[in-house]
């Protein structure tokens, strides 16, 4: 990671820095100007001590002047220097493959403006215009998933009192609830599954399918092996997802999202339909689903890549692949299904969870509904009838 040290010894202020793996001093001498170069050594903490003790003071008396004590060492934190030690702070906060995804946008759209800024140096008008700059390319929801990690390297920051103020604080989040809604419950309409059904073949017509009958994740589809089906108590073992990896990289497995995603999925009919046909391609594997390779996939990521050609030629609106789950959960629950089934199924942690994002999808026939108005008309209030005579008089 790299790293600018300030060290002041004696009359002369040294610059430390880290280049290329090895230690680089910049300083200025009153006799022969600025002097920069490598000092051949190492970038470790072990030579930094070396440099400091030995190297810097040779310098010094080589300068023609008495050695001396340090009198003062500071070190200048750059946001790249202290996202370095937050993402490292992280590996054993959240999943490997959410902080692989939080680096990427790191890498991808904070560093390339401040990364090399002082951390303290940074005003909330600069924030502004930066998350200003990423709307005009990027959806409100996108950008905030941005932000939250610049937020959390602030905070952190703050917490550790190398700044005094969180400057994302002072910088209005873009609004996302319109943009959440359009981009993650959007699910598709048995015309338009049919319609998808017509222009695909091969793995991704069974993937397709498979996901919308049995609401599993992308990755934890990717990652099921054939000895997590059991086609004779219809039971599709979920236990595991995949977790994003470089492509020099062997194929990785984590845990699922939450503990609750642990669970055994039932295998409705059509899910089933899928797996045969997926079984006369990769019976032979391990995996389940192979890239065109086949290889298992790294992510599920070329498979929404492919899908979203997939509905281009259907002619279908574009939406994410994760609608496939959301088309599942929405028809059961429309349909009348359990909901505490669904919820299961979905690996859910509780119901609640379901109830609060597919409520719209709750209906009703309107017999049943009658019903229930009676039923519920019993605990109501009685009143005087006398009442309603005197309005009518």
């Amino acid at each position: 990671m790299a790293k600018s040290i300030k060290y002041i010894y004696g009359d002369l202020k040294f610059t430390i820095k880290e280049e290329f793996g090895n230690w680089h001093l910049d300083f200025y001498s009153p006799v022969d100007g600025r002097h920069r170069g490598s000092t051949k050594l190492k970038a470790t903490q072990e030579n930094l001590k070396i440099i400091k003790k030995q190297v810097i003071p040779d310098i010094f008396v080589g300068l023609g002047k008495e050695p001396i004590k340090v009198i003062e060492e500071s070190k200048v934190w750059t946001l790249q220097d202290f996202a370095d030690e937050f993402f490292e702070l992280q590996t054993t906060q959240i999943r490997e493959h959410t902080l692989h995804r939080n680096i990427m946008h790191y890498n991808n759209h904070i560093a390339p403006y401040f990364g090399s800024r002082e951390l303290a140096s940074l005003t909330p008008i600069e924030l502004e215009k930066w998350q200003n700059q990423l709307l005009q390319k990027y959806k409100h929801l996108t950008v905030q998933k941005f932000r939250s990690i610049l937020f959390s390297i602030f905070d952190k920051a703050l917490h550790n009192e190398l700044i005094l103020k969180n400057p994302l604080e002072k910088v209005t989040a873009p609004k996302v609830q319109n943009d959440a809604n359009v981009e993650e419950i959007n699910p598709f309409t048995e015309k338009e599954l049919n319609c998808i059904m017509e222009n695909v073949n091969g793995y991704m017509k069974n993937f397709i399918k498979f996901m919308a009958s049995t609401g599993i994740r992308p990755g934890e589809i990717v990652a099921l092996k054939w000895t997590d089906i059991d086609f004779i108590k219809k039971i599709i073992d979920v236990k595991k997802t995949r977790i994003r990896s470089k492509k020099n990289e062997k194929v990785k497995d984590g845990k699922t999202k939450t503990e609750a995603s642990d669970r055994n999925v039932d295998m409705l009919n059509i899910a089933e339909q899928a797996l045969l046909s997926q079984k006369l391609l990769t019976a032979e594997s391990e995996y389940v689903f192979l890239n065109k390779s086949g290889n298992p996939f790294y992510t599920h990521d070329i498979i929404g890549v492919n899908f979203q050609k997939i509905l281009k030629k259907s002619g279908v609106p574009a939406r994410p692949l994760y609608n496939l789950r959301h088309t599942f959960a929405s028809q059961m629950i429309s349909k009348g299904a359990d909901i505490v089934w669904v919820s299961k199924t979905l690996g859910h942690k509780n119901v609640s969870i379901t109830l609060t994002v597919y409520t719209k999808f709750i209906k009703e026939e309107d017999d049943i509904r009658f019903k229930k108005i009676v039923e519920m008309d019993k605990f109501m209030v009685k009143f005087d009838n006398s009442y309603d005579e005197n309005i009518d008089k």
